[in-house]
């Protein structure tokens, strides 16, 4: 089966699997890849030095100091209160947000209302991609945990790069596009081989 030894390869790579009492569950991977890259140690910052944040997020790695200073005039600066909504799952959205300060829950509310935690997120992860790109209803929420404050890109600020100062705009959507690829690609991998163990398994 030369497909599945392919995919098995990529598998290896992208979700390793431990052995022993720390082994990652791996029906908790899905809801993992969908918040992207782990974000990279945090670098020694200052508060006033939002270029060099803006810099540490996987979104904008590849922007260089004059496209990152530019890119840091028109983002939005917001805060959150502990137990606040960044944003609800089933409200329409059209920003994404890199979270600067604090810790950002992402949650999913059931048919009963009951909501449950899919991800824990830190600084700089970013998160809501898709909603920079276009219009889209949001399948979770977000809610500050403890004091929050995160960057805002809106999709009206990515159409205003894209008049003005299109390469920019370029390198951001070609990043954006990267991202959901890559987790689109993981999220396969895992449907596939859960697939192939619970028919192993039958």
């Amino acid at each position: 089966m030369k497909g599945k030894s392919s995919l098995a390869g990529i598998r290896n790579l992208l979700l390793p699997r431990p052995d022993g009492p720390d082994r990652v569950d791996a029906s908790a991977i899905p809801a993992r890849v969908l918040f992207g890259p782990a974000p990279k140690p945090a670098a020694d910052q200052s508060g006033d030095d939002f270029v060099g944040f803006l810099k540490q997020a996987y979104l904008f790695e590849d922007l260089n100091h004059g496209e990152l200073t530019r890119l840091a005039r028109i983002v939005h600066e917001r805060t959150y209160r502990d137990g606040e909504y960044i944003s609800e799952q089933g409200k329409p959205g059209a920003a994404l947000f890199v979270l600067r300060n604090g810790v950002v829950e992402i949650t999913r509310r059931k048919r009963n209302g009951e909501e449950f935690p899919l991800a824990t997120l830190d600084p700089p992860a970013s998160f809501e991609e898709l909603a920079a790109m276009g219009e889209v209803v949001r399948w979770s929420s977000a809610r500050a945990r403890g004091p929050v404050s995160l960057v805002a890109l809106g999709r009206s600020d990515l159409d205003a790069l894209g008049g003005n100062f299109p390469h920019l705009a370029n390198k951001i959507l070609k990043k954006l596009v990267q991202i959901t690829a890559a987790r689109v690609q993981v999220l396969v991998e895992v449907q596939y081989f859960s697939e192939q163990e619970q028919e192993g398994e039958a």
